[in-house]
Formats: C-alpha cells, sequence, structure tokens
C-alpha cells in the first residue's frame, strides 16, 4: 500500500511561500495554531506552484496522525481563480496566510510512531537555511518557527528531498 507521503513531489530547493489557513492563531512566540494548514510550496526554477494540505485524524486508540495530501489547488480555502494575474499565480487565495522571509527548503522530513507494520505520522520538520518549521499533530495543528534544530520527533519516516 502507497502512503500519501510516498508519492508528494520533491521539496529540496523550492520555496515555502506561505501557511494558509482559515483561522490562523499565532503567538509572538512564532507559534501559530491552527485544524488545517494550507503550505503553499512553489519551484524557484519553474515557477510552478502546488499545496500540501496539512490536516489531522484520531483513531480509536486516541493516537494522533498527520495527514498530508498534495494537490495543485488551495481547497479547502476559499480561493478565486485569476489566470490573469500572472502565468504562474493561478490563485487568489482568500483566507490568512503567515510567510517569512528564510524559506528556502533544504530538506522536509516526517516523523512519528513505528509499530508493526504501522506508520503514524506525527511531526513535520522543514529546514531552511537559519531556521526550522516544525509542524505538530493534535485536536490543533502547532506550527513553530524556530532557530534551533527540533529533537525528539520520533521515529524517522520519511524525506522528501
Amino acid at each position: 500500500m502507497k502512503t500519501e507521503w510516498q508519492s508528494l513531489k520533491q521539496v529540496r530547493g523550492c520555496l515555502l511561500t506561505g501557511i494558509y489557513a482559515n483561522q490562523l492563531h499565532v503567538r509572538d512566540d512564532l507559534v501559530l495554531f491552527s485544524s488545517e494548514y494550507i503550505l503553499k510550496i512553489k519551484n524557484p526554477d519553474t515557477l510552478k506552484s502546488w499545496y500540501w494540505n496539512v490536516n489531522w485524524f484520531e483513531d480509536g486508540d486516541s493516537d494522533d496522525y498527520l495527514v498530508i495530501k498534495e494537490q495543485e489547488t488551495p481547497e479547502p480555502l476559499n480561493y478565486l481563480n485569476e489566470p490573469d494575474l500572472s502565468p504562474h499565480q493561478k490563485h487568489f487565495i482568500i483566507s490568512s496566510l503567515f510567510s517569512f522571509e528564510d524559506n528556502l527548503i533544504k530538506t522536509a522530513s516526517g516523523y512519528g510512531f513505528k509499530n508493526k507494520n504501522i506508520e503514524i505520522l506525527s511531526t513535520l520538520v522543514f529546514e531552511f537555511e537559519e531556521s526550522y518549521l516544525l509542524i505538530k499533530t493534535g485536536p490543533v495543528i502547532e506550527a513553530r518557527i524556530t532557530k534551533m534544530k527540533p529533537n525528539n520527533l520520533g521515529a524517522f519516516i520519511f524525506s522528501c528531498d
């Protein structure tokens, strides 16, 4: 069985141009909270963009799973198709946005728990030139921007670079 992260496009060398959500709560220490995120990723060479829908669910054992779905549109967010904006920007997204300058992706990795034949993805980590973006699952997904390399992430599950 192919899991969702095995079909994700390679993101090394791409730009994370925005973190979108219908309701995005941001603390002063650069910790974001939402029940679902849409990450916009752009290849600087081809100028093509795509999105990762980052969501979660809880199973019967109360384990929280992080779910990543790659998609061509920013659904479920409200957006307008605007092909006239520019040849490489097709969507005008109507939602909360968080962006930052240090957005060139060096690596993107998933961590969680491995138990026999089951892999539970619970954490996604983007490494940039001078910072990290750590996305952790739960009833509210936490996204933390930090200068310090995250640790105690659980078992390594995948790398998307």
